[in-house]
C-alpha cells in the first residue's frame, strides 16, 4: 500500500509560489519552503528531486491555470468581444489568484532546468495561436502588424494594468470596465470602424 502523503502538492507549490512571487528564488530556499508548507526538507527532495524541479512545477501549474481560463474566455461570442474577454481574463485571474499573477508578472526563471524552460516556451504556443485567430477574425488577416496590434490589446495592456494594481495593492475589478473600453477602442481603431458605445 502506498504511503499517504501528509502534505499535498498544492500546499507545497503554494508555499514555493508565494516565496517566489514575493522575493524571488533567493527567498524561496528549500528551508523556507519547508517552513511555509510544513513539509520536511527531505520529503521535498524525495518528491521533486531538486529545488529547480519544484520551481518548475510551480511555473507549469501557474501557466496552465492562466491559459485554461484565457482560452475559455476567448472561446465564445463575436470576434471583438472574444478579444475583449481575453484581455479581461488577465484582470479576473489577478483578482482570483493574485499570487499566481504576481509570479507570472515577475521576470526571472533562471532557477528552472533547461527542459522546463523549453516546455514553458511550448506552453505559450496556444496563446500565440489564439492571437493569430483573433487577428484574423477581428481584422480579416493575421499580418505581423495585425498580430502586433492584437498582442498590445490582449496581452500588453492587461499585463501593465494588472502589474500596476498588484504592485500598489489596489483592487483591479473596480477599474475593469476602463480596461475593456480601452481594448475595444483600440481594436475598433484597428479595423477602421468607429468605436461603439460602451456597454
Amino acid at each position: 500500500m502506498a504511503r499517504r502523503q501528509l502534505h499535498s502538492d498544492d500546499a507545497i507549490l503554494d508555499a514555493a509560489r508565494d516565496l517566489l512571487a514575493s522575493g524571488g528564488s533567493r527567498a524561496a530556499t528549500t528551508a523556507a519552503i519547508s517552513d511555509a508548507s510544513g513539509a520536511p526538507v527531505g520529503s521535498l527532495y524525495h518528491r521533486y528531486g531538486s529545488r529547480g524541479q519544484l520551481f518548475a512545477q510551480v511555473w507549469l501549474r501557474t501557466v496552465r491555470r492562466f491559459q485554461d481560463g484565457l482560452l475559455a474566455a476567448a472561446g465564445r461570442g463575436e470576434p471583438v468581444e472574444r478579444a475583449v474577454a481575453a484581455a479581461a481574463w488577465t484582470v479576473e485571474f489577478a483578482a482570483r489568484h493574485p499570487q499566481d499573477a504576481r509570479l507570472l508578472l515577475r521576470a526571472g526563471r533562471d532557477e528552472l532546468p533547461d527542459p522546463v524552460r523549453s516546455e514553458l516556451a511550448t506552453l505559450n504556443q496556444p496563446v500565440a495561436d489564439l492571437l493569430h485567430r483573433l487577428a484574423t477574425d477581428v481584422f480579416g488577416s493575421s499580418t505581423p502588424d495585425r498580430i502586433e496590434l492584437m498582442t498590445v490589446a490582449v496581452v500588453d495592456m492587461p499585463y501593465a494594468f494588472a502589474r500596476r494594481h498588484l504592485a500598489a495593492g489596489t483592487p483591479l475589478e473596480p477599474h475593469r470596465a476602463v480596461l475593456e473600453r480601452a481594448v475595444r477602442a483600440l481594436l475598433h481603431q484597428g479595423t477602421g470602424e468607429s468605436t461603439p458605445p460602451a456597454r
